[in-house]
C-alpha cells in the first residue's frame, strides 16, 4: 500500500461513485484530457476508459508501476512537476494543437499558481478540478459576498465557473483538515484587448488591496492617476466615494476599467 506523502500534498480519494460523478461531469468522451497528479490513478481508472487521448504530469515516481496499470496505447505520464515543466511544447507535441480538457485532484498548496497555468495555456480550455472548499468558495463567489476577492473576479472574467460538488474530508485517505469542492472552468471569449486586460487585472488587485478602504483610496494610492478623474469614472458606474471593492461585479471593473484607459 503506497503512503501518502506530506510534502506532495497528497490524499488519496476513495470513493468510487464520487469518483465517476467527477468524471462524467467532465463530459470528456472522445476528448482530449491532461490529468495532474493522478496519484494511485482512482481518477485516471475511469479517465482513460473516456478520454481520446490522455496525458498525466505525476511529480512522485515512486508511483509509476501503479499508474502503468491503467494506461493505454493513447495515454502517457510524464514524471515531473507540472509547474516546473514546459507544459505548453509537452502538449503541442502530445496532442498536435488540439483543444484539453484539464483534470485533476490538485494539491491545496500550489491550486493557484495552477489554475494560472491553465489560463496561460490556450490548449487548455476547461478544467474540472477538486479544490480546497476555501479556494472554491472564492472560485465561485459573487459581489457582496465574504469570500468575493480579487481572485474571483479575475478568475469569472477568463472563464465561466460552476460548482459541481461538495466533497467531505471524510472521503480521502489520509483525512486533511479542510473540505474540498469540485469546480469546473470554461474558458469564454473576453471583453478586453490584451493591454486592457492587464489595466484591468491591476485595477481589480489593487481595489481589493486593502478591503478596509474605499475603492477611491484604494486606487488612487495604487495607480498613477487624477484622483478626481477615478471619482468621475466611479460615478459614471452609479458609485461614490465610498464604495468599496465587494460591491463591483465583474462587469462593473470592466466598465470602470474602460472608462479609465479607453
Amino acid at each position: 500500500m503506497h503512503q501518502a506523502k506530506k510534502r506532495f500534498g497528497q490524499n488519496f480519494l476513495t470513493d468510487k461513485n464520487l469518483l465517476k460523478k467527477i468524471v462524467d461531469s467532465a463530459q470528456i468522451h472522445d476528448k482530449n484530457v491532461l490529468e495532474i497528479g493522478p496519484g494511485l490513478g482512482a481518477l485516471t481508472q475511469f479517465i482513460v476508459k473516456d478520454a481520446k487521448k490522455y496525458l498525466a504530469y505525476e511529480i512522485d515516481y515512486s508511483l509509476k508501476d501503479v499508474l502503468e496499470n491503467f494506461l493505454s496505447e493513447d495515454s502517457n505520464i510524464i514524471f515531473q512537476d507540472f509547474l516546473e515543466s514546459d507544459v505548453t511544447n509537452d502538449l503541442d507535441t502530445y496532442f498536435k494543437g488540439e483543444p484539453i480538457h484539464l483534470i485533476g485532484n490538485l494539491p491545496y498548496y500550489i491550486t493557484t499558481p495552477i489554475i494560472f497555468k491553465f489560463l496561460e495555456i490556450d490548449q487548455l480550455k476547461t478544467a474540472t478540478i477538486m479544490v480546497q472548499k476555501e479556494v472554491g468558495d472564492r472560485m465561485i463567489s459573487k459581489k457582496n459576498l465574504k469570500s468575493y476577492n480579487a481572485f474571483s473576479a479575475i478568475l469569472q472574467y477568463f472563464t465561466d465557473v460552476r460548482l459541481v460538488v461538495n466533497v467531505n474530508r471524510k472521503m480521502f485517505n489520509p483525512v486533511p483538515k479542510v473540505d474540498s469542492m469540485v469546480v469546473q472552468l470554461t474558458k469564454k471569449e473576453t471583453k478586453l484587448d490584451k493591454s486592457l486586460e492587464l489595466k484591468f487585472i491591476q485595477i481589480v488587485k489593487l481595489s481589493f488591496m486593502h478591503k478596509r478602504k474605499t475603492l477611491l483610496n484604494n486606487l488612487s494610492t495604487g495607480l498613477n492617476e487624477d484622483k478626481a478623474k477615478i471619482l468621475e469614472s466611479l460615478k459614471s458606474l452609479n458609485l461614490d466615494e465610498k464604495t468599496r471593492a465587494e460591491s463591483l461585479s465583474v462587469d462593473d471593473f470592466i466598465t470602470l476599467t474602460e472608462k479609465l484607459y479607453k
